[in-house]
């Protein structure tokens, strides 16, 4: 014990290590980061080639509202620290064969369109009714799973509560992605395009729960 709060130390001093420690040390604990490499930065260091630095991972990120939380608890900004750039074209695609190229857009509206003219105006309505699925399925998780305190199955449907069950059978946890953007559309392309929110997570549109749809809804509210 360090006065009121503890010591502390964190192991990697990648994004999830500098953010625990950050949230650490603004509740008044005393916190040291250990950290392998010569710099920090994780996943999401530059790797030297040559004269050229290459970012090692991912290089954008979502949910920016978490972050501006991070750094106000510390009494800092975000927009202060970092210079961030929102991406109004979130994803190019093509497919082996055919001369078809579709953009993924940050304003649904345009993804829409797209749609319309890469595979016809019945799957732009069914996109329609996707974006509205997407964006149920997130508002039923953000407050009582994705931002509670150790998350668990009993606990999200606690917090959800019984009025709600209609809500939580809607997040599909039992069916696969893959079986369920079937429903939504019919070309294979796009089942291929919205699959890919899977392997975010490390895992297959085959084996993954639907609810990880919503990763498409996080991306329209915002992709830096």
């Amino acid at each position: 014990m360090s006065g009121t709060g503890h010591r502390v130390v964190v192991i990697g001093a990648g994004v999830a290590g500098l953010c625990a420690a950050i949230d650490l040390a603004a509740r008044g604990h005393a916190v040291t980061v250990l950290e392998r490499a010569a710099a920090p930065g994780g996943k999401m260091r530059a790797v030297p080639v040559g004269n050229v630095h290459v970012d090692g991972g991912p290089t954008v990120f979502t949910k920016r509202w978490v972050f501006e939380d991070l750094f106000a608890d510390a009494g800092a900004s975000l927009s202060e620290r970092l210079t961030l750039t929102r991406a109004e074209t979130l994803a190019r695609h093509a497919w082996d064969g055919n001369d078809a190229r579709f953009d993924l857009h940050a304003d649904p509206t345009a993804t829409e369109e797209a749609i319309r003219d890469l595979a016809g105006g019945d799957e732009a309505a069914r996109f329609a009714r996707f974006c509205s699925r997407i964006k149920g399925i997130f508002e039923t998780l953000d407050d009582s799973f994705m931002r509670a305190q150790r998350p668990s199955p009993l606990e999200l449907v606690r917090r959800i509560g019984p009025t709600r069950v209609a809500d939580l059978m809607k997040i599909a946890p039992l069916r696969s992605m893959w079986g369920a953007l079937g429903q939504h559309f019919h070309d294979p392309r796009l089942r291929q395009l919205f699959g890919r929110y899977a392997t975010y997570c490390g895992s297959s549109p085959f084996q993954a729960p639907a609810t990880l749809m919503l990763v498409a809804h996080v991306e329209q509210t915002g992709v830096w």
